[in-house]
């Protein structure tokens, strides 16, 4: 009720009508704390997919594939306050790594909840390396947003729109970068990986055909080959050095993000 002053100093109360009392101006905020700024980044999560998707073509032969795209997504994410990672994963081969191919712009679920996240083992458990088969499955990108603390909604890049857990659980599977510039380390580092861990393997089957040669060998023969077999050997020690060293960058960027 409100106050209205009349004649004479009496005070008139003037009824507020039911309508009032029913509309969400005068409710209380049932909804905690957090929520309306969690709404809000989704907002702006959805409105930077479409405006970016609008402005850059995806094609397989274009410079803007999904990792160029995810991380010019992540630098508007970052320039609107909100907290983002890079993230990267395995998906059905029919979609070729571009996800909801078909589906329209902005055509997002009406209530939805975004959720955590799930990283992949990358290290096999039998040699405690970095497992390059679940490295080269990933065949997609695209960023996640925190709309709230500990809470992420995944932003598909090439497709323009917000994906929420309950959509699509792959895009809430994988694994993520705190930046664009150590996503661009894990890219450079697992080539520099894949070519030291063939270099070390032919290394590696070299000096086991030369030590197979060797044990075969009468002793004054032995002799003669001995130094090749060590100079050999010591490349071998060397290049596993090499390769174990990478690894362990590699492990860490990716524990660390």
């Amino acid at each position: 009720m409100g106050r209205n002053s009349g004649l004479h100093g009496r005070v008139f109360l003037t009824a507020y009508s039911t309508l009032a009392l029913d509309s969400d101006a005068y409710l209380p905020d049932l909804k905690g704390p957090g929520t309306d700024e969690a709404e809000r980044n989704v907002q702006i999560c959805e409105q930077i997919a479409a405006d970016y998707h609008e402005s850059h073509t995806y094609t397989e032969a274009d410079v803007y594939d999904c990792d160029n795209m995810a991380q010019d997504v992540w630098n508007m994410l970052k320039a609107k306050g909100i907290n983002a990672r890079i993230a990267v994963g395995n998906f059905d081969s029919e979609n070729n790594g571009r996800i909801g191919e078909g589906r329209p712009i902005d055509e997002n679920l009406d209530t939805g909840s975004p959720g955590g996240f799930e990283v992949c083992d990358s290290v096999s458990e039998d040699s405690g390396l970095l497992n390059s088969g679940v490295i080269d499955s990933f065949n997609h990108a695209w960023v996640l947003a925190e709309v709230s603390p500990g809470s992420w909604l995944a932003v598909e890049c090439t497709g323009g729109y917000v994906v929420y857990s309950e959509e699509d659980e792959s895009y809430y599977s994988g694994i993520t970068f705190s930046n664009p510039r150590n996503y661009r380390n894990f890219l450079d580092l697992y080539a520099d990986w894949k070519v030291q861990s063939l270099d070390y393997e032919n290394q590696r089957l070299y000096y086991n055909g030369l030590v197979e040669k060797y044990n075969d060998a009468s002793y004054f023969d032995q002799q003669t080959m001995k130094s090749g077999v060590e100079v050999a050997e010591n490349i071998l020690h060397e290049k596993e050095k090499v390769f174990l060293q990478t690894d362990a960058k590699l492990k860490a960027l990716l524990e660390y993000g």
